[in-house]
């Protein structure tokens, strides 16, 4: 049985207080080898829904492929000086079934009878209650959210360490889909590129936003 976690609480606030979505990173200086490998272990071991895994992680250090998704995302080209630029793919409506399947025999080692009932009460699930067989986009919506999960464990981690990152959503995806496939390193009847997250170290002429969130009071309800 793994052992309870004993960081500290004002460990863990500094981390939030020092996490922001940083503009300008400083192109020389880099991520370690372990710390990049805790950062991608923190997204392995992301929850998700059904614990599908919907989701996997491009990591993009070749030069020529930065530059090209460049052009996929002018308002952000200052980002991919970061040391390490990562890229989610979902996966699509089409692809979801044989990838649930992958997941439910070969990672989860469920057997015949055991896959075909927890694929059948997720079926029903979101079918009735989520609805996501509703829209032509609903499947892959949702294993885009899954991703989401993701990026937040990424950048807590990373702000743990002491690394700036920014999340991205800045991008044409029907761009980036077409330099991702051009590189072979996505099919778009399978996969399709949902956001991006540049991590590294913030440059020395980079200044933070002021930060501002609304007051707890307004956000948290209690009952």
């Amino acid at each position: 049985m793994t052992s309870k976690p004993t960081i500290s609480a004002a460990e863990i606030t500094k981390a939030l207080d020092f996490r922001h979505a940083c503009k300008k990173f400083d192109a020389n200086k880099k991520i370690t080898d372990e710390d990049m490998a805790l950062i991608l272990e923190a997204i392995r071991l992301a929850p998700t829904s059904y614990g599908f895994e919907q989701f996997d992680v491009i990591v993009a250090q070749d030069q020529q492929l930065r530059q090209d998704l460049k052009k996929c995302a002018p308002i952000n080209k200052p980002r991919f000086d970061a040391s390490h630029f990562l890229i989610f793919t979902a996966k699509t409506a089409e692809a979801l079934s044989d990838h649930i399947d992958h997941v439910l025999q070969d990672v989860k080692e469920m057997n015949l009878v055991e896959r075909t009932a927890y694929k059948t009460f997720w079926k029903q699930w979101a079918k009735k209650d989520f609805k996501l067989m509703g829209t032509p986009d609903g499947l892959h919506q949702w294993s885009a959210h899954q991703a989401y999960i993701a990026l937040g464990f990424a950048m807590l981690v990373a702000a743990e360490r002491g690394i700036d990152s920014c999340p991205i959503e800045g991008f044409s995806i029907d761009r980036t889909t077409e330099v991702l496939a051009t590189y072979q390193l996505i099919d778009p009847a399978k996969d399709l590129p949902v956001l991006m997250l540049a991590l590294g170290y913030a440059s020395r002429s980079a200044q933070p936003h002021p930060r501002s969130r609304r007051p707890l009071d307004e956000m948290v309800r209690w009952y």
